[in-house]
């Protein structure tokens, strides 16, 4: 959002709004809606979670999380129960530009765990944030995360080197979005906001065939990013090194950030066992930060709920790494 929302309030005595709210209540229920529907205000340290509150910023390695969609507690519940695993970070989709989603943040923070946010800039001019149009929204943005006290991961135009979104080539150059993306971490360091871990994360795809590119055309420098997180799913046939390899040997021929497996799901089969295996075995011989396993049906069926050998796959797995 580029402008500020006013709310306008009447004022009622305090009896007339309970006997207005109570009628409402029970001639339409459906009237009442989630807080994180609300346009919202700055928030005031008292919205904020308490620093005692707030998940350790030194995330032990390697870590398991998961990627869900609202509402954060009820999903991430769900999944740890299911998987019988404890998670270090929870990463969920905004867009650009919507406000800070403060609410849903600081339900993964009464997890236990680091919000990871995926920014993502669908159908927006990634040289007008560069040329400062969005300034406005980034002011609003950047006071909402230095208010909320904990320490947040925010991560901008995920899957940049692939043709599937607009903020990727051929729409958008990698000119264009490191532009963007140096803007973006400048304003943050300008209005003094000290509690974002910045991740820049590219997708497997490297194949220009297949519609990719070596991750190393889109790195914004080692100046403006704090780990590094890699896209890819497996299907039957495929393999960690088959899918991760390549582009894993790129990213790391030209930085020594931690990375980590941003987003990764398996495909159910008869293979999928040994892949999830594979998976968390990978993070000790490649020495990754940890994997972020997609738990939406988006395309496929990567939900893990409801997949009984996909979950005891994944219990036994994250164990051998004391998840």
């Amino acid at each position: 959002m580029t402008s500020r929302h006013v709310v306008a309030a009447v004022a009622l005595p305090v009896g007339a709004a309970l006997v207005i709210g109570f009628l409402l209540l029970v001639t339409h229920p459906s009237a009442l809606v989630h807080p994180s529907t609300l346009m919202r205000s700055p928030p005031t340290a008292s919205e904020s979670p308490s620093p005692a509150t707030c998940a350790d910023r030194n995330v032990r390695m390697p870590f398991t999380g998961v990627a869900i969609n609202p509402p954060i507690t009820e999903a991430a519940q769900s999944f740890s129960h299911a998987t019988k695993t404890r998670l270090s970070v929870i990463e969920f989709y905004s867009g650009f530009p919507r406000p800070f989603p403060r609410y849903e943040a600081k339900q993964a923070v009464a997890w236990g765990a680091l919000p990871l946010i995926q920014l993502n800039p669908r159908h927006v001019s990634l040289a007008s944030i560069a040329a400062g149009r969005y300034d406005s929204y980034l002011r609003n943005y950047t006071s909402a995360v230095r208010a909320f006290r904990c320490r947040v991961v925010l991560s901008f135009g995920h899957e940049m080197n692939g043709f599937w979104y607009t903020w990727g080539r051929p729409h958008t150059s990698p000119v264009a979005f490191i532009a963007a993306w140096r803007h973006i971490y400048r304003y943050f360091q300008k209005e003094h906001v000290r509690n974002v871990t910045w991740s820049w994360d590219p997708d497997h795809v490297w194949q220009p065939d297949h519609g990719g590119s070596l991750a190393s055309q889109w790195w914004p420098g080692a100046a403006y990013v704090d780990w590094i997180g890699i896209d890819g799913y497996q299907r039957p046939g495929e393999t960690f090194k088959s899918i991760f390899g390549k582009q894993l040997a790129n990213i790391r021929s030209f930085t020594t950030k931690p990375v980590f497996i941003a987003e990764t799901g398996v495909q159910p089969g008869a293979e999928q066992p040994s892949q999830i295996s594979g998976l968390f075995s990978a993070l000790r011989r490649y020495n990754l930060a940890g994997l972020i396993w997609f738990d939406i049906n988006r395309k496929e069926p990567w939900r893990l709920e409801g997949d009984p050998t996909g979950l005891a796959a994944f219990h036994k797995a994250a164990a051998t790494i004391g998840q």
